[in-house]
């Protein structure tokens, strides 16, 4: 054992009880097996290296735009690019899907490979023991200690509610949790006894939680706020420098990328997923799926009565620099998760994600409460023998009762939920219709569904090499998806109000050669209408029809020019014919475009409806070839 400079004394280290690396090996040895049953039932490595993407929730979204983002990176633009293959056009930037930055670090690593992906949310599960089992050991908890803390962050992990945050593809918050997890457990060490090994933790562990999920970070400022009044005064001036050195420094080398989140603030809309998850009243709240099953709520409220009783007993060995950090944190999170309904930044993060936080913050205290309890027990007996006997004792006492939720808790533990892989055979058959049916020259009006779960239709202009309005989702949170086709309405217009002429002037502003219908509604409109004809009958968990518009399609809307490239890198035209010294683009506008040649001007075109300009160049003279490239600045 060793001393601090503040006279608290740490436990021995896993060195002088080798034992214990034994317990931790195996338990990271478990989690490989349970991780390895996310991508297959019978643990199978072939489903996590081949090349078919993870399809629920919002991993093909987040795949897509990891990509975009990785290869943005490499072009040292920080994660964002313009892509033209959906809405006519957004940007893909911070603002819009948050959470595939670590599909972006992923891809950026491993290529753009869907292996990749899944290898990296593989990872994001394996490292979790090692993790809390780290936190533990800097929070001067012994090998036993920090051991039990790993197994409970496992049960935690595979629980219903993480399971739940997993298959909806929000890997940011769970990598930021287990890095804000961390990076308090490295404060306390800080305060404990600086140093610059842990110095150079708080500084990694603040660039990468500024990297995973900005607004947990700040968030996690404000709540660590009464840590930092309650030790800050008493360390030197130095001791502080060197702390705010480490924090500042993790936003810093994250600016580039933090600028463009501000910079694109103002495309942001309203997001209805998480708001989806609000509860009108506290007893709404415990009674919520948010819990997960009985035994996820089992275990959910052990490890915050754990937490709580983790957190006395940090008190009364006067260790309160860990008690603020994580003890009050898990007491915190949960009660923000309750009352998130009654403010509106708590609603739009999440219910769940709240609780699953506090959860993770409840581990470390929870396994200080049954070591202290255990030590109590055994200054009591005197005897290890009977320490043990006593002990099996209360535990049968509680796990008897209890022994169907325990094996629940215990069977999740060892076998996770299946993340559906790979495009099943009606996708694969709507892929090869469109391919066959339609041609790059023009867009695809893709009608946007109520289907709970997938966003598989985010892979489309990769497997089908079209460009769409729509297959983005129902909240895709940007002002650019106006243009888009749902049941009842196209461009927030109800559709029974569309004239004939009026749905042929925005298929031609948008390029639309063809379009994909699901509801009642949408396909009676369109084979009413006489500007399109039924193509090709189509089925994706329902019946629909893809028609054919019968007007020539061309990206060119005043002008004359031919489209030789068009994608995430740039856009080419070749044998440009301006019409009174402008081509009009069918191509949404936005800053940070270079154009070749430098005398070509590019501006805005307004429209009346869209809130998004389309883009005009002015030539003064034909040009033979063209080029623009969007730097993002």
């Amino acid at each position: 054992m060793f001393a601090n400079m503040d006279g608290r004394v740490d436990e021995p280290g896993f060195g002088t009880r080798p034992a214990w690396i034994v317990v931790l090996v195996a338990l990271g040895l478990g989690q490989a097996a349970t991780t390895l049953t996310l991508f297959s039932p019978d643990r199978s490595w072939r489903p996590l290296c081949d090349e078919r993407p993870i399809v629920s929730g919002r991993h093909p979204l987040h795949f897509y735009h990891g990509i975009l983002g990785a290869q943005s990176w490499k072009a040292g633009r920080f994660g964002a690019a313009y892509d033209p293959a959906f809405q006519a056009g957004y940007p893909k930037t911070p603002i819009f899907d948050s959470g595939s930055r670590p599909a972006e670090l992923f891809l950026l690593i491993g290529g753009n490979r869907a292996a990749a992906y899944k290898i990296g949310l593989a990872v994001c599960c394996l490292i979790v023991p090692f993790v809390f089992a780290g936190g533990a050991r800097l929070l001067g908890q012994g090998p036993g200690t920090s051991c039990l803390t790993a197994a409970l962050a496992q049960l935690a992990w595979w629980s219903g509610p993480v399971q739940k945050l997993l298959e909806q593809g929000n890997i940011d918050w769970l990598l930021a949790g287990q890095t804000v997890f961390l990076h308090a457990a490295l404060l306390v060490r800080y305060h404990h006894g600086a140093g610059v090994r842990i110095w150079c933790g708080l500084l990694l562990t603040a660039i990468f939680g500024w990297f995973c999920h900005p607004i947990l970070w700040i968030g996690f400022a404000v709540l660590f706020v009464p840590f930092y009044l309650a030790v800050a005064l008493q360390h030197s001036g130095f001791w502080n420098l060197a702390l705010w050195a480490a924090w500042c420094g993790g936003a810093a080398a994250n600016l580039g990328w933090l600028l463009d989140w501000l910079r694109f603030c103002w495309i942001s809309l309203p997001i209805g997923n998480a708001a989806s998850e609000s509860l009108s009243e506290l007893a709404d709240w415990w009674a919520s799926d948010v819990w997960g099953s009985g035994p996820d709520r089992l275990l959910a409220i052990t490890l915050l009565g754990g937490g709580f009783a983790g957190a006395v007993v940090l008190l009364r060995r006067k260790q309160t620099a860990a008690a603020l950090a994580l003890g009050a944190s898990a007491l915190v999170l949960p009660l923000l998760s309750a009352g998130s309904n009654y403010w509106k930044p708590l609603e739009s993060v999440g219910v769940a994600k709240l609780l699953v936080l506090g959860i993770a913050f409840a581990t470390a205290p929870c396994a200080t409460a049954v070591t202290a309890a255990l030590q109590r027990i055994h200054q009591l007996v005197r005897n290890p023998a009977a320490t043990i006997v006593a002990a099996l004792c209360l535990f049968g006492g509680f796990a008897v009762p209890l022994r169907h939720h325990l094996r629940d808790i215990a069977t999740q533990s060892a076998r996770a939920r299946t993340l559906p892989i790979g495009l099943n055979d009606e996708q694969q058959t709507l892929i090869q219709v469109l391919k066959t049916n339609t041609n790059s020259g023009g867009r695809i009006l893709f009608e946007d569904r109520m289907h709970a779960g997938s966003l598989w239709t985010a892979l489309l202009p990769m497997y089908s090499d079209r460009c769409y309005l729509g297959g983005l989702g129902m909240d895709p949170g940007v002002e650019h998806v106006f243009a888009r086709l749902t049941s009842h309405s196209l461009a927030e217009r109800p559709l029974a109000e569309w004239t004939d002429s009026e749905l042929e002037r925005f298929c031609r502003r948008y390029n639309v050669s063809h379009v994909v219908c699901w509801s009642p509604d949408a396909l009676t409109r369109f084979h009413n209408w006489s500007g399109c004809e039924p193509a090709e009958p189509v089925r994706e968990k329902g019946d629909g029809w893809l028609f054919h518009v019968k007007q020539p399609a061309s990206f060119i809307l005043k002008g004359k020019a031919r489209v030789s490239q068009i994608d995430s890198n740039r856009i080419a035209l070749n044998d440009v014919e301006p019409e009174d010294g402008q081509v009009v683009l069918s191509l949404h506008y936005q800053d940070g475009w270079r154009v070749s040649p430098s005398y070509v001007q590019i501006e805005p075109e307004p429209d009346p409806y869209d809130p998004i300009p389309l883009m005009r160049l002015r030539v003064t003279s034909p040009v033979m070839r063209l080029t623009l490239t969007w730097e993002g600045e």
